[in-house]
């Protein structure tokens, strides 16, 4: 029997990817550990870096390498470090979690040629940007909140754009959906990875085993899925940012 797909967990920020990571981890069959930001660090994409210059894939291509050669080399240890981590914890299959993995799908094509399962994230923007605006992310997202709307919605497009090409080895999950109805949501992506629904992936997704790397540490203080955070957008955010998502982003609003 072929080994099951590596699984690619994407969407942006504060939508949900964190969530769903730690409720894979849960499954006895997957690793999902917290984010390693492979692609990010490949291609510096972040803002106003002062040590970008020194970086490893920086420095790296002083060598005359290709991007192609350097991204074959790396990502194949990349792969490996993730397969490693996989049979380290006692268990057959991997998914990695990064919400930019949705900009860097062609990318995950590349080192992965035998083909991967790609889960979607999505999140009403209002809230996804709600929480955003709390928590910051300076050196990953601008500053400006107009920024952070065509940031949105770069993501979101990107995503739903492999989505509608690859539709059967792509799944959008709603985050609304998935806290509003946890069991029904997570049977359905279980389903679709091919894996047979836990109970436990909705128990433990907060166990200390899931670890946390560094996402948000709000993330591990539930012990279980909650929707409190749904609507807060519309509650948080001034009128006039409202005005702007409703303008921009009206396609993405439920």
């Amino acid at each position: 029997m072929k080994p099951a797909k590596p699984i690619v967990i994407g969407g942006f920020y504060r939508s949900g990817t964190t969530l769903v990571r730690r409720i894979l981890d849960s499954h006895s069959h997957i690793h999902c550990g917290p984010e390693v930001k492979f692609f990010k660090d490949f291609f510096g994409d972040y803002i106003n870096d002062p040590l970008a210059h020194v970086r490893l894939f920086s420095t790296a291509r002083s060598y005359g390498l290709p991007d192609t050669q350097l991204l074959s080399i790396f990502g194949a240890a990349f792969i490996a470090f993730h397969e490693e981590a996989a049979r380290l914890s006692g268990k057959e299959r991997w998914a990695d979690k990064n919400p930019e993995n949705v900009l860097y799908l062609r990318e995950w094509d590349a080192i992965l040629p035998n083909g991967f399962l790609f889960v979607h994230v999505v999140r009403n923007p209002l809230d996804a940007l709600a929480s955003l605006v709390e928590i910051g992310f300076e050196k990953a997202v601008p500053i400006e909140f107009e920024n952070k709307v065509y940031l949105y919605e770069r993501f979101r497009k990107a995503g739903d754009a492999y989505c509608s090409t690859n539709p059967a080895t792509s799944i959008e999950i709603d985050y609304d959906d998935l806290v509003n109805s946890p069991e029904d949501a997570v049977m359905t992506l279980a389903e679709h990875l091919g894996e047979p629904f836990e109970a436990q992936m909705l128990v433990s997704l907060n166990a200390p085993e899931r670890r946390g790397g560094i996402e948000d540490p709000k993330s591990s203080k539930h012990a279980v899925v909650h929707s409190r955070s749904v609507g807060r957008g519309r509650a948080e955010l001034a009128d006039s940012e409202i005005e702007l998502v409703e303008r921009h982003l009206s396609t993405y609003l439920s």
